[in-house]
């Protein structure tokens, strides 16, 4: 007998199935169905090795959008050993990454990590405002013409 202690080694997506059988017994159906919804259609483009946007976010409230992203994780990993990062941004948007056991053990790494959610935070409030900033700028003279 080795002292190896780590997860048994089980089919790809065992791990995916377990988790997502604990939700169905956990959650109200309605939002299992929302949540599996999301999952189906992540797991088809994935599948197909396309890149896209699953289109979700007023059905999926935060909760539920953090088992949404826990899915994925086993999903792309087949491991649940995964841990949640969480960064509180200046605007008070709410920000997390999955990392590994590894990463979740190095305080530096960790830092490296929300550092780079907050990077991430500001160029998309960036774009997003440059992209208002066009809408309204494309509405008005619209309204012009």
């Amino acid at each position: 007998m080795n002292g190896d202690h780590s997860e048994p080694e089980l089919e790809p997506h065992a791990h995916l199935a377990l988790y997502l059988e604990t939700l169905r017994a956990r959650l109200p159906e309605e939002q299992f169905g929302i949540l599996a919804g999301a999952v189906r259609e992540a797991a088809a483009l994935l599948a197909g090795g396309r890149e896209g946007i699953v289109d979700a976010s007023e059905e999926l409230h935060p909760d539920l959008h953090q088992e949404f992203t826990t899915v994925l994780t086993i999903l792309a990993t087949g491991r649940l050993d995964h841990h949640r990062v969480e960064v509180t941004a200046d605007d008070g948007s709410r920000l997390s990454a999955m990392v590994d056991p590894d990463a979740a053990e190095d305080p530096a790494r960790l830092e490296e990590i929300r550092g780079f959610l907050q990077r991430w935070h500001l160029k998309k409030r960036a774009v997003e405002e440059q992209l208002d900033g066009i809408a309204r700028a494309s509405d008005c003279g619209g309204a012009d013409a």
